[in-house]
């Protein structure tokens, strides 16, 4: 008799044991999940310190952009990490605050207008209208070598139907790891772009 009352007090003890380790392990995994959602990271790839709009010159030259043509892995809000030669990491817990193709967006914007040059980004009257930019973006990414590389083709259409078709690659060094060091890396690889296609825009009036 007794060696049943002392099994049965072994079985409760075993039951209650199990349930303080569930409820120990649910509420872990409750607050794993919160920590997790509180731990999120947004990124702007454009400057909030950039010139005003307004400080744009009368007499600038219009550049209307028609389209920025991303490829698939830079087509969600996960900033993007080159591992290797052959592997991508794409974070969970640092995104872009805005599609990628408007950060390059407003970027350019910024950077041309440095380069007396408006980036139009609705339709205008075509007189108003000095040029047509389409831009294929084939690789904007931090690598495992310690650089950011941007690469893709703008093309330019001049309003005298004209029009050029320019690859670009820009290769440029990390000072520092992290995805903040990184954007400012990536900005300064959209104003060598900006530059380059201000130069090509203002080739033809």
């Amino acid at each position: 008799m007794n060696n049943f009352i002392n099994d049965r007090y072994a079985l409760v003890s075993i039951v209650n044991r199990a349930k303080l380790i569930l409820a120990l392990l649910v509420s872990t995994s409750l607050i794993g999940c919160a920590s997790s959602g509180s731990a999120l990271q947004y990124y702007l790839l454009h400057s909030t310190t950039s010139p005003s709009a307004t400080q744009q010159a009368p007499n600038s030259h219009r550049l209307l952009i028609n389209k920025i043509i991303l490829p698939d892995y830079l087509k969600q809000r996960g900033l993007v990490y080159q591992t290797s030669s052959t592997s991508l990491h794409i974070s969970t817990g640092h995104l872009w605050a805005e599609p990628l193709d408007e950060g390059i967006t407003q970027s350019l914007k910024a950077s041309l207008r440095t380069q007396g040059v408006m980036l139009v980004t609705h339709n205008m009257n075509a007189k108003e209208v000095n040029d047509y930019l389409t831009l294929q973006i084939d690789d904007f990414i931090a690598t495992w070598q310690g650089d950011i590389i941007l690469s893709g083709q703008y093309i330019v259409k001049h309003i005298d139907e004209s029009q050029s078709a320019t690859d670009f690659e820009y290769t440029l060094p990390l000072a520092v790891d992290g995805f903040p060091a990184s954007i400012e890396v990536m900005r300064e690889a959209i104003n060598r772009l900006a530059a380059d296609i201000a130069s090509e825009a203002k080739k033809v009036k």
